[in-house]
């Protein structure tokens, strides 16, 4: 590596290392990125290099699509449909068609939070349709506890 030094030892000796690093995305699990490590022979100092941003960046992007693509499909697959979603929550007509089918279309991070919620709790579309009366939030929460199975609760009945 011409004229580069190790930051640590100032050492010229280094060389470029493959790495991998694993990242986690909810709801769907690890992936694995290559990433590059300057590595310096003398000391062992290991410096990352700046396009490994990118690397990782755009894996993050992939994987939160597919969680997105993930939670939705398992949430239609369960008998919720989109367009009740929408509705119970208020959100504009196709926005979930949209995060799920269109690859240009990123869902904001509180998007992410909301579909995980919904999948982690499908209780909460009846309260949102309920508008958020909180005698109503309670009954049905305590409907869920009653019923749950195996960490994960069917939509209940008001």
């Amino acid at each position: 590596m011409e004229g580069r030094r190790c930051v640590y030892c100032g050492s010229e000796e280094l060389f470029i290392k493959s790495d991998s690093l694993e990242l986690h995305e909810p709801f769907l699990g690890v992936r694995q990125v290559a990433i590059e490590a300057l590595t310096c022979r003398t000391c062992g100092f290991e410096e990352y290099l700046p396009s490994n941003d990118q690397t990782i960046e755009r894996a993050l992007s992939d994987l939160k699509k597919a969680s997105m693509v993930h939670l939705l499909n398992d949430l239609n697959s369960s008998g919720l449909t989109n367009a009740y979603m929408e509705r119970a929550l208020g959100l504009p007509a196709r926005t979930l068609a949209r995060w799920k089918n269109e690859a240009s279309l990123m869902p904001s991070a509180a998007g992410h939070a909301l579909m995980r919620l919904i999948w982690t709790f499908p209780w909460l579309l009846q309260v949102a349709e309920a508008g958020f009366d909180e005698q109503k939030a309670q009954i049905l929460l305590l409907k869920a506890a009653g019923k749950e199975e195996e960490g994960r609760c069917e939509p209940l009945v008001l």
